[in-house]
């Protein structure tokens, strides 16, 4: 526990210093193609992605010779605002493959007036997390079953989170309908909230810096098993979250050793319209510069070339962007599958806007607020981009 800390505080302190330093012993990329300033979006501090994004943002800020910033921000929205406000170029840690399909899909908040679906894509694999509900160690619940008519600890501004919880309680059968609510203010706090019983369980990841804190908690945690045999209840989840996965948990904290659970990819990922040519050296920074950093966050060994290709291959949702297609084309690992998928991806994207504009019309013209929380639209939106094919895990 005390190392663990200790390595967030560092980490914390070295995202204050960012001192540039000496050229690395690869040659860097043409000033003209770097921002003067490099802005990292990432996840609230507490998680396990931002203390990553910390970690490998001095080497980032060495190597490219230009002042980095980590942003922190629990809410998807607030990262791609602070990209369309030119704050950020990317976003860089703790957010998952799940969030970039929220917002493409144009899902809960992303469907209001001023969102719409938006063309995004992925950078870089990030780090395969594992997800599941957590419920303190002394708590009587067992099963996904046992969790009908128990307080769930909730916070609303990540669809992806909130699409998370209510997946798995569909793989035990149930609904949002069938639990109580305990809304807390950000991601952290849910699993605070359960640690010191004001909920029953949350939806959590065994790798975050705040479920190292609360399994030293007293009671302790537990993590519910989600069988991987269990045909029926995954495609119940996959019904709801079709980009993840199941798996047995290998990492983060001991109590979800060996338990299986959902595994959700995470990702660097960003605008289309963002230069392609930062997009580039970006890519070609995770990947040539991985020793740089690898050593410095438990999570940043998964951001290797080989788990990116692997990642392409295997667990890709969203398309890749073109900065990275191109570095993947410098080192043979993208084919005319490759390709064929990809641009199908893009397709489903352009597509899905111009369901929107034909959908914004026709509420506009019905006077139909444009609004997430108002049904009528969220209605016709639904139906507009129904028959559009979901955007499911790659099996190449």
């Amino acid at each position: 526990m005390k190392k663990d800390l200790w390595i967030v505080v560092v980490s914390l302190a070295l995202a204050g210093m960012f001192v540039a330093g000496d050229a690395l012993a690869q040659k860097k990329p043409a000033k003209s193609k770097i921002p003067p300033l490099i802005g990292i979006a990432s996840a609230g501090v507490g998680s396990a992605g931002h203390s990553m994004a910390v970690a490998y943002a001095p080497i980032l800020q060495k190597y490219f010779g230009v002042p980095v910033r980590v942003m922190p921000a629990w809410s998807a929205g607030v990262n791609l605002s602070q990209i369309k406000d030119r704050k950020a170029h990317f976003v860089g840690g703790g957010a998952s493959q799940s969030m970039a399909v929220d917002a493409i899909v144009a899902r809960d908040f992303f469907a209001n007036h001023e969102w719409g679906p938006q063309e995004v894509g992925t950078i870089w694999h990030n780090y395969a997390c594992p997800y599941g509900i957590m419920v303190r160690g002394d708590s009587d619940i067992k099963t996904m079953a046992d969790l009908k008519g128990k307080k769930a600890a909730i916070y609303l501004v990540s669809p992806a989170w909130k699409l998370g919880l209510e997946a798995c309680l569909a793989f035990g059968g149930l609904t949002m309908k069938d639990v109580q609510t305990v809304e807390v203010g950000g991601y952290d706090h849910t699993a605070r909230a359960v640690a010191d019983g004001r909920a029953d369980f949350t939806y959590n990841a065994p790798i975050s810096t705040v479920t190292i804190e609360v399994a030293e908690n007293p009671k302790g945690i537990r993590y519910l098993p989600m069988d991987l045999k269990d045909k029926a209840g995954w495609e119940r989840f996959w019904a709801i979250r079709s980009d993840s996965g199941g798996a047995v948990c290998t990492t983060g904290v001991k109590a979800a050793h060996g338990v299986p659970m959902v595994n959700s990819p995470f990702v660097v990922w960003t605008y289309k319209w963002v230069d392609q040519d930062f997009v580039y050296q970006i890519a070609k920074f995770f990947s040539e510069q991985h020793d740089q950093y690898k050593g410095l966050h438990p999570n940043l060994p998964d951001m290797s070339f080989e788990n990116m290709v692997k990642f392409k291959d295997t667990a890709a949702a969203i398309p890749i962007l073109p900065g990275t297609v191109k570095y993947l084309k410098e080192k043979k690992k993208w084919d005319a599958s490759d390709e064929k998928w990809n641009n199908a991806q893009w397709a489903k994207q352009k597509k899905l806007t111009e369901l929107w504009d034909t959908a914004t019309e026709e509420a506009n013209s019905k006077k139909i607020r444009i609004d997430y929380k108002n049904k009528a639209w969220m209605e016709l939106w639904d139906k507009y981009k129904s028959d559009t094919p979901p955007f499911k895990a790659r099996m190449k």
